[in-house]
């Protein structure tokens, strides 16, 4: 009881501050992250940039692959063809220049700036769709390239994103039992498999509708084994949710 009493003191403190230093942003004029331009306001990034964003507006319901054209339902082919194991994928914006290289830039260098833009981001994104879940949950990530990074930058994302929304982040809830190889000069079908059977999800699972984060979506193969392994343990439904999506070179 008493541990539960702290950490809910702890998260309420942290929510207070993180709103501090948004409207400190008032006070305290910053630049913006992308044209490098002063600015004033609670974020990073000036409105023109902010318009300029690539954002990904007309997309599959299921992959967040963007569509060439308008259609009812919003699906592409390929989820026609082999549906994935998630109920639906938001990632509002694609991983294109110019917002691509805050996104590398929080992952790799661990730009906590770019960080907090795309909490941001996130967090207005999530609060649009209007939907309720029991957990929030990250992909896992890989402990050779956790270490090499010295963070996980989608769980710095997700424990912040959760204070915020006012949602349950179960950081046990998905494990990774096994790393895989990298999937970088693999085929299209290879790289869908690598990922089978790399995650183990908790028992407290059963029931309850997931909310997965994960940074970007490229081919959506590791978000799918991961909701396929939460869906066998039980899960009521399983949505993706993720910074952006790295389009296809495949016509839709």
């Amino acid at each position: 009881m008493r541990s539960t009493t702290i950490i809910t003191k702890v998260n309420d403190w942290q929510k207070k501050l993180f709103y501090w230093h948004r409207s400190s942003r008032w006070l305290l004029p910053g630049t913006c992250l992308i044209c490098m331009h002063p600015l004033v306001g609670e974020r990073d990034l000036c409105k023109l940039c902010l318009k300029q964003l690539p954002h990904n507006t007309n997309a599959c319901k299921f992959c967040a692959e963007p569509l060439t054209t308008k259609r009812q339902p919003p699906i592409c082919n390929y989820c026609y063809q082999a549906p994935v194991a998630f109920d639906q994928a938001f990632a509002p914006w694609l991983y294109l220049p110019p917002y691509s290289q805050l996104i590398w830039e929080f992952k790799y260098t661990k730009n906590l700036a770019a960080g907090y833009l795309l909490l941001d981001l996130l967090f207005d994104s999530l609060a649009k769709k209007n939907k309720t879940y029991d957990y929030l949950l990250v992909i896992p990530g890989q402990k050779d390239r956790i270490k090499q990074r010295g963070y996980h930058a989608p769980t710095w994302l997700a424990k912040r994103l959760a204070l915020l929304s006012d949602l349950t982040f179960f950081k046990q809830g998905l494990k990774r039992v096994k790393d895989i190889p990298s999937q970088q000069d693999l085929g299209r079908k290879a790289r869908w498999l690598n990922p089978r059977g790399a995650f183990k999800a908790a028992s407290e699972i059963a029931g309850k509708r997931v909310l997965l984060l994960d940074d970007v979506i490229t081919t959506g193969a590791t978000s799918h084994w991961a909701a396929e392994e939460l869906k066998k343990q039980g899960a009521l439904s399983v949505d993706l949710l993720a910074t952006a999506k790295t389009p296809s070179k495949f016509k839709h």
